[in-house]
């Protein structure tokens, strides 16, 4: 009786390593996917950052030339750079609601998001 006893004592430790492994690279190919995710979302961030930019510039001259139209060249560019500072202060003044909460929202659902709810929306 003692050889079945040691037998099913083996089996069950070499079943228990395996799922410690299978664990294990669960584990890692879930932190794989939020990793990812994550990277993917600063990559579209700075790729819209870039071609925004741009964009942004043009208007920003196109809103001065249309301040020269009632004023000076100079008093133009320096009320279109008022409006870009204000907008920077503003930014400032409120960054925990434009940037810090979505920012955290999204990485905290991409961490915190479990197994049983991706099941439940299938």
């Amino acid at each position: 009786m003692k050889p079945k006893i040691t037998d099913e004592i083996k089996e069950m430790f070499t079943q228990s390593i395996n799922w410690a492994k299978l664990e294990v690279e669960y584990l890692k190919l879930t932190a794989l996917e939020k990793i990812i995710s994550i990277v993917s979302m600063m990559v579209i961030g700075v790729v819209v950052l870039l071609l925004l930019l741009p964009a942004i510039l043009m208007f920003l001259f196109a809103l001065a030339q249309v301040f020269i139209g009632f004023m000076p060249v100079a008093v133009a560019y320096v009320c279109v750079g008022g409006i870009v500072i204000l907008f920077l202060g503003l930014l400032v003044i409120f960054r925990k609601p434009l940037v810090i909460n979505p920012v955290a929202k999204f990485i905290s659902k991409v961490i915190l998001d479990r197994p049983e709810n991706k099941n439940s929306k299938s």
